[in-house]
């Protein structure tokens, strides 16, 4: 099968839905399958990459998201679209390379599935317009970009019930971000990784448990709740070391409330680390913590989990669904001290510390990509199906785009 995914956000950025793309592309690939990946090109960087397409692209118009990009597609981006003859799109984002994606699907009668990977409704803060007028727009899109496609994959129960409360009527099916459980027994050593990315003398950790967390450094992240916690544990007289993974538009207010909480030495802000790489820290480090309420899978603690690194996390959407009933973690409410306590009781209980360990790694084999790899290409095969029966989606009926 030849796959055509529209995306965009790629590498160089980092984040969730890049981390799935490449995921699922690298499986699809072993099974098979043919994948081209229509993306923004990034400061005029070159990519060696015979299947990726480079979109022209500028920032995003949001000075808060001004590591995202505005991507368009051109004349050659088009016909090269049209020679790989695509068996079916799938896109990632309902942005313009989404809208392409769509218009692409009518053009050349191909089927269009999408992910809807993220939760949009807690980003509205980053839009420039009022909030109610915000939200609006989300639905909005919601109903009018998914209502077009063949069909939806949503990463949880959670998502695909807020979907179809804003009346989207495509087909959805749930299938999580798979992971790939080869090859996670190498590991770089903490001290290269210190001197890789001048983190100081790795030797301040004699003696201390390692804290870490992953992702952007963004309001919707939740991370003050995270340093309120750590000043509890500090205050608990439990030793320990952060490491806060990531980068992003809150990171100058965050190293202040560092400093004003005075745990400059116990909190250490890594910025993006190479994928390799923090799966190298995950593994060395004793605990995952999080406490995003905005997750719609919580990728990240998946991969916390197949390392056999244990996670205390806030219970929200998407977290719910992968350390359901406390296997391989536990999940506190929306409470610092609760959570601060959960992470300091986890830490001086050996036996059970031991025991989520084991759980670990036993429930992230549930998410395994070559299954839900086969789950994706079940619903492309569906798509097809459709499509061939039906032609473009009933929905276009229903909805003015």
């Amino acid at each position: 099968m030849r796959i055509a995914i529209f995306t965009d956000t790629y590498r160089p950025e980092i984040n969730g839905v890049v981390t799935s793309i490449d995921t699922y592309r690298v499986e699809l690939e072993r099974q098979g399958h043919e994948v081209w990946i229509f993306c923004p090109r990034y400061f005029g960087r070159h990519d060696p990459h015979p299947r990726n397409v480079r979109m022209p692209s500028i920032p995003y118009p949001f000075k808060m998201m001004k590591e995202r990009r505005l991507a368009w597609m051109g004349p050659a981006a088009i016909l090269r679209f049209g020679r790989i003859k695509a068996d079916v799109i799938h896109s990632q984002v309902p942005g313009n390379m989404g809208v392409f994606a769509l218009i692409a699907s009518a053009v050349w009668r191909t089927p269009h599935v999408h992910t809807y990977h993220t939760h949009y409704m807690e980003y509205t803060h980053y839009m420039p317009f009022p909030r109610a007028f915000a939200r609006r727009t989300v639905i909005w899109i919601a109903q009018h970009f998914c209502g077009r496609c063949n069909h939806v994959i949503v990463p949880s129960n959670g998502i695909k019930d807020e979907i179809q409360s804003y009346g989207v009527d495509a087909p959805v099916t749930v299938i999580p971000t798979g992971i790939d459980l080869q090859d996670r027994e190498t590991s770089t050593p903490i001290a290269a990784l210190f001197d890789r990315y001048g983190l100081g003398d790795p030797s301040r950790l004699h003696g201390k448990r390692l804290l870490v967390s992953v992702g952007r450094l963004g309001r919707e992240k939740n991370i003050r709740f995270l340093i309120r916690a750590a000043s509890r544990i500090r205050d608990a007289g439990e030793p320990f070391h952060f490491f806060m993974i990531g980068d992003g538009p809150d990171r100058r207010e965050i190293e202040e409330e560092i400093r004003a909480r005075d745990l400059a030495d116990h909190v250490t802000i890594t910025g993006y680390l190479e994928r390799d790489d923090v799966l190298s820290f995950l593994r060395v480090c004793d605990l995952f913590i999080f406490a995003s309420k905005t997750e719609t899978q919580g990728l990240v603690l998946l991969e916390s989990l197949s390392v056999g690194t244990p996670v205390v996390a806030i219970s929200a959407t998407g977290v719910d669904d992968l350390i359901g009933d406390d296997v391989g973690g536990i999940l506190t409410r929306d409470d610092t001290d609760e959570f601060a306590a959960t992470v300091v009781h986890l830490l001086r209980t050996p036996r059970l510390y031991r025991a989520k360990r084991r759980e670990a790694r036993g429930r992230a084999s549930l998410w395994s990509v070559e299954n839900q790899a086969r789950r994706v290409i079940a619903v492309y095969e569906a798509a097809i199906r459709e499509m061939r029966r039906h032609g473009l989606p009933r929905f276009r009926r229903h909805h003015r785009f």
